[in-house]
């Protein structure tokens, strides 16, 4: 029997499920993969990693809005406070936040991928201000990055 997976079916799974695949690819007990460095308070389970080339492909079907909001990301993240994205004219964030998961779903046609994580935003400073912080993995900031000729 053989599978194939191509890069946009590797980069949809979980990190763990990658790092099992790459295992037991190279026939390793150890993960090949090493594990990411994510700042704590978010949860990466869901939140994928975009290549350039998906960036790309991401904003060829992103409003102009979105666009500038994610234009914020790359210029201020990885890690951002929400009230950033004013500068993009963006101020609600629910609506943004389910345009940015809608996206990255049909772009890697994972129904629960998420291009950004968020911390909780009912507790502590958040609470208090009203919102609280979003934040991509690192390959996807460089890839906005990269995206926007900003490096």
């Amino acid at each position: 029997m053989m599978i194939v997976l191509t890069e946009k079916d590797v980069t949809s799974l979980k990190p763990s499920t990658r790092a099992d695949l790459m295992a037991f690819l190279l026939r390793s007990t150890s993960a090949s993969i090493p594990p990411r460095n994510h700042p704590e308070g978010f949860e990466w389970d869901d939140v994928v990693d975009l290549t350039a080339d998906k960036v790309a492909e991401f904003m060829e079907g992103c409003a102009e809005q979105t666009v500038a909001g994610l234009k914020v990301i790359a210029e201020h993240g990885p890690v951002i406070v929400a009230n950033l994205l004013l500068e993009a004219g963006i101020e609600n964030y629910t609506h943004f936040q389910g345009r940015i998961t809608k996206r990255t779903r049909t772009i890697t046609g994972d129904k629960h991928a998420f291009l950004f994580t968020w911390d909780d935003w009912g507790s502590g400073g958040n609470a208090e201000r009203g919102y609280g912080h979003y934040a991509v993995t690192d390959t996807t900031f460089r890839s906005l990055r990269s995206y926007f000729d900003l490096d």
